[in-house]
Parts: structure tokens; sequence; C-alpha cells
């Protein structure tokens, strides 16, 4: 019992959208069916409407399609049964109306338009063969006991057989597609939610490496820095210390080694910085950029260094540690590749519709085009220079902080002309 009870819901049981296009179909056949009558009877005022049939059904295929908008569960899982069920009984009503006004051509065109339309809208073989079966049964049984000719009853019967046949067919089609679709559909759902399963897995793995990274990290900065500068407090002492008297060979070889664990020192701090984007975790806040950059003024500034500043600065909602990155390293890096006697760096500022947008220009030698982007790239640098401490780090360590907190970063420069890095950052966070 409980089997065929659960058999009987799934047949009333329909799709949302199979839902939404029955319930439009019903809104708009409720007016459609009165409206026919009404030219029916116009041109043919002898027409006979048993039992107000006209109104009846309007009202019924209105309420009908109104079902859905109640919103009722236990209404929408058995949509597919209030559905049959008007239109069964219209059917019959249609025949027997058909068959009082002696199969007039009025009430046939409508019954074949009815009976194909019904069909298409119910979405189980099983009520699909209910519906055309007893309408071919009903129309046949009013048919034989009419007074029609014979030729006319066997036009009425074979046209009936024909669509009923027809539109079997169509439906068949369709439900057979509808259950390869819905096949199709739960094999992706499936797919989706291994895809979703797996991603989830690979987030936490990443997760765990990125961990695993930090960790390596801090180890590399704490064991590797430390031997380094033993080293250097070593060479500094050897190449001080009287007691050693050391010829100028072994102080040049000593100066060369203080010169690279320098380097390496440089580069292990830019690899720490650049992977580990230090302070990342810290929030954004409001952070006053014309305080920010007086500091870095005050800091870099000297009598063959000069840092002017066109404009006032705004406050800016950002990440303070990697907003004084982005401005130390830019100025810097004008300072340390400037080729003139006398250094003049210029920072303005400009408020665009929806970023801040910083430029620092300066008067040093200038980049040749083909070069733009691959300053930008880490490890890259355009001289090579033992006395200027530079990896190729501070650049790219820009263009990351930048990037990844919604601005971008461009240089405009030519050589000879000095260059000018112009970036960006969101006006609101």
């Amino acid at each position: 019992m409980d089997k065929v009870l659960k058999y009987l819901k799934d047949i009333g049981k329909l799709e949302p959208f199979e839902i939404k296009n029955s319930s439009l179909t019903f809104l708009l056949s409720g007016p459609s069916t009165y409206i026919y009558v009404l030219i029916m009877l116009y041109y043919n005022p002898d027409l006979h409407i048993p039992f107000y049939g006209e109104i009846v059904f309007s009202l019924l295929f209105v309420l009908v399609g109104l079902v859905p908008y109640l919103k009722n569960k236990r209404l929408n899982d058995a949509y597919g049964w209030i559905t049959f069920i008007p239109l069964i009984v219209f059917q019959y009503y249609l025949t027997y109306a058909t068959a009082i006004n002696n199969f007039s051509l009025d009430y046939l065109l409508v019954t074949y338009v009815f009976i194909f339309g019904a069909v298409l809208l119910l979405s189980n073989r099983l009520l699909v063969i209910i519906f055309s079966s007893s309408q071919l049964i009903h129309l046949a049984y009013r048919v034989y006991y009419s007074e029609l000719d014979r030729m006319s009853e066997s036009a009425i019967l074979v046209s009936m057989s024909t669509i009923f046949i027809f539109s079997f067919l169509v439906m068949n089609g369709l439900i057979r597609y509808r259950k390869k679709l819905e096949a199709v559909n739960l094999d992706l759902e499936k797919r989706i939610k291994q895809r979703t399963v797996d991603l989830e897995n690979r987030a936490k793995e990443l997760l765990r490496k990125n961990k695993d990274l930090e960790e390596f990290a801090y180890v590399v900065s704490h064991d590797l820095k430390r031997p380094l500068r033993n080293i250097y407090t070593l060479t500094d002492w050897l190449t001080d210390d009287e007691e050693y008297q050391l010829n100028e060979e072994a102080n040049e070889s000593l100066r060369l080694i203080k010169e690279q664990v320098t380097q390496m020192d440089l580069l292990v701090e830019g690899i720490l910085n650049y992977s580990l984007q230090m302070d990342k975790d810290r929030p954004a806040s409001s952070v006053d950029a014309q305080t920010l950059i007086n500091r870095i003024i005050t800091v870099n500034s000297s009598e063959t260094v000069k840092i002017h500043l066109k404009r006032r600065l705004p406050k800016v909602t950002f990440n303070e540690s990697q907003l004084l990155q982005v401005f130390q390293n830019l100025i810097q890096n004008a300072i340390k590749h400037n080729d003139k006697d006398h250094v003049e760096i210029h920072i303005d500022y400009q408020l665009l519709e929806t970023h801040h947008q910083f430029s620092i220009q300066d008067n040093g030698p200038g980049i040749d085009e083909k070069y733009h982007k691959k300053i930008f790239e880490l490890f890259q640098k355009l001289e090579v220079k033992s006395e200027i401490d530079s990896i190729g780090i501070g650049l790219a360590l820009v263009k990351k902080i930048i990037e990844r907190n919604g601005g971008t970063i461009s240089v405009e420069s030519k050589l000879g002309q000095g260059t000018k890095f112009i970036f960006t950052i969101p006006s609101s966070y």
C-alpha cells in the first residue's frame, strides 16, 4: 500500500519550471476559454452551452493557475494531480457539449486543440494514456449514438485517433528527453559535489603547505641570518684587529666576503618580505599618508637628496606597514639608482573616481621602455654594481602589495629623462 501511495505521489510531482509553466497556461486558459465561447456565440447564436460551462471552467482554470502562488508545499507536490483532474473533467464536458451541439465545427476545433494542448501539459505517461484513452472512448461513444452519417463519423474518429497517436508520440519523446535530462543533471550534481569536496581538500592542503612555508621561512630567518651576521662580524674583526697584519690581497678578499654576506643578508630579508608579506595579518586601518611620507622624507633626505611633496596627501584605508614598504621601496629605489650628484624626487597625488593615485618621479638615468615590465619581476635588476645594495626584490614586493590590495602600478620612463612610478589604491576598502 505504501508503495502505491508513493507511486501516486511521484506521478503528481512536477519540477519547479513545470509548475510555473502549467500555472501560467491555466491563468491564460481561463479568460481565453470565456472569450472563445463569446466569439462562438456571436457567430453562431444557436449553439448550446450546458451548465454555464464558459463561466464555471474559466473560473476553475484561473483558480488552478493561482494554486502555486499559495506557496503551500503539499499543494505544489500534488500539482500534477491538481492540473490533471480539471483537464479530464473539462475534456468530458467538452465532448458532451460537442455531441449535444451535433458535433458543430466550432466545438470540434476547440476539442482537438484542447486535447493536444492538454497532453503536452501532462508530464507522466500514465496520465497521458488515461487522458487520451478516456477521451477517445468517450468521443467514440458519443459519435456511435449520434445521428451523423457514416462518413462524418469516420472523419471524426480518424482525426481524433490521429491526434491521439501524434500527441502521445510527442509527449513520449518529451518524457524521454526529460528523463535523460534528469539523469544528466543528477550526474552533473554528483560531479559538482565531488569537485567541491576535491577543492575543499586541496584548499586544506594548500593551507597546510602555506603554514609549513611560513614555518620554514622563519627557520631560514633564524638559522641562516645569524651565521651570516657571525661571518660578517668575524671578517670585520679580522680586518680591524691590529694583531693580524694581513696583506692587501687578504684584506681585499675579506672585503669581498663582507660584501657577499651583506648581499646574502639582503636576499634572505627580501625573500622573507616577499613570501610572507610581513605584517600581512594586520587589518587595514585609516592611515594618514601625509604623516607617513613625512617620516620617510626625514629619514631619506640629505644635502644631496631632496624630496618634494607637491600637495598634501589624504588619509587612506590600508595596512600601514605595507603602505610604508611601498613608499620606502620606491623612494629608496630612486635614490640608489640615481646617477646625478643631486637627487630630486617629486611626490604627487590625485583623487580618481574610485582610487587614490600616487606618483613618485626622480631625475635619474631613466629606464628603457623594453624593461618596463621586467623591473617588476622577482630578482630582476638592470645594473650590476657591487656598491648598490639591490637584489631585485623591492619592485616585485611593491607590485605584489599593490595588486593584492586592489590597486595597479605602472612606470613611465625614457632613457636620460628620469623615471615616474604611478600606483593606485582603492579609495574605499
